[in-house]
C-alpha cells in the first residue's frame, strides 16, 4: 500500500487558504517529498509529520511556490530538528545550485554543522531515476522554460503515480500518464486561456483519453476554488490522505 499525504494543494497565491505545493509519498518505511513550497514545514507540523522522516525530495520546475520551502527544511535539520540520516535532492539541470543560491539569499548557513550525509542528482529527461525504493522517470513539462519544469512518473513498490508538477495541456500527455494507479493533476485554471496551466475544462474534455485508475486535482486556483460544486472530478485538500 501506498500513502499520499497532500501536504499543500493550492497554487502560488494560497488560494483559499491553502498551502503551496508539497506531497509526500510513504512506501512502509521509504519516503519522498514531491515538491517542497514555502508552507511546507508547517504543513508538516500541522499534520504530525516528523521532517527528518523524508528520505528524498524530487523538485519538479524552479518556480517559488514548489520548490522556495527546500532552504528552510535544510535550515530545520540544523536548528530544530537535527538530522542524521541521508537526505537526497532531487531536481532540474542545476538543482544544488538553485538551493545553494535561494540558502544564500535567506542568509541561511545551510553547510554550518550539518551531521548527516547531503546529496544531490539532477533529471535526465527519458532516464529513471532510482532513490530510496521509488524509481522517478523525469517528462519534459509545458510550463515557463526558464524554471526548467519536469513532469514525474514515479512506480514504488506495488503501485504507481504520476505527478505533473506545473504544465499547460500538451496532447502527448494522457500517453506519458499511461495506466498509473494515481494521476495527481495540477488545476489551477477553470477554462482555458493560459498556455502553462491545465484548466478544468481541458482536463473534463479530454478525460476519456486517460487511463489512469484515479485522477485528483490539485494546486487549484481561485476561479476552480469558487466552482467546486461544478468540478468533475476528485480534488486534494490541505491534510488530506489517500491510500493507493
Amino acid at each position: 500500500m501506498l500513502e499520499v499525504f497532500f501536504i499543500g494543494t493550492g497554487d502560488a497565491f494560497c488560494s483559499g487558504g491553502r498551502r503551496n505545493s508539497a506531497i509526500l509519498l510513504r512506501d512502509g518505511s521509504r519516503t519522498l517529498l514531491l515538491d517542497c513550497g514555502p508552507t511546507t514545514l508547517q504543513g508538516l507540523q500541522d499534520l504530525g509529520i516528523d521532517p527528518r522522516d523524508i528520505d528524498a525530495i524530487a523538485i519538479s520546475h524552479f518556480h517559488g511556490d514548489h520548490a522556495g520551502g527546500t532552504s528552510f527544511l535544510l535550515l530545520d535539520f540544523l536548528f530544530e530538528h537535527a538530522r542524521s540520516r541521508p537526505l537526497e535532492i532531487i531536481g532540474p539541470p542545476g538543482i544544488q545550485e538553485f538551493v545553494t543560491r535561494s540558502s544564500e539569499h535567506f542568509h541561511f548557513n545551510v553547510d554550518v554543522k550539518r551531521g548527516y550525509r547531503l546529496a544531490y542528482r539532477e533529471f535526465d529527461c527519458g532516464s529513471k531515476l532510482e532513490t530510496n525504493g521509488f524509481s522517478l522517470l523525469p517528462i519534459p513539462a509545458l510550463h515557463h522554460p526558464e524554471t526548467r519544469p519536469h513532469m514525474l512518473r514515479i512506480q514504488a513498490q506495488t503501485r504507481s503515480v504520476f505527478f505533473t508538477g506545473d504544465t499547460g495541456w500538451h496532447d502527448t500527455f494522457p500517453g506519458h500518464v499511461g495506466d498509473v494507479d494515481l494521476l495527481i493533476s495540477e488545476c489551477t485554471l477553470l477554462e482555458d486561456g493560459f498556455e502553462y496551466h491545465i484548466s478544468h475544462e481541458r482536463m473534463r474534455a479530454e478525460r476519456a483519453r486517460f487511463d489512469a485508475r484515479r485522477i485528483v486535482l490539485t494546486h487549484l486556483g481561485s476561479q476552480v476554488l469558487e466552482e467546486m460544486d461544478s468540478i468533475e472530478f476528485d480534488t486534494a485538500d490541505d491534510g488530506m490522505k489517500l491510500e493507493v
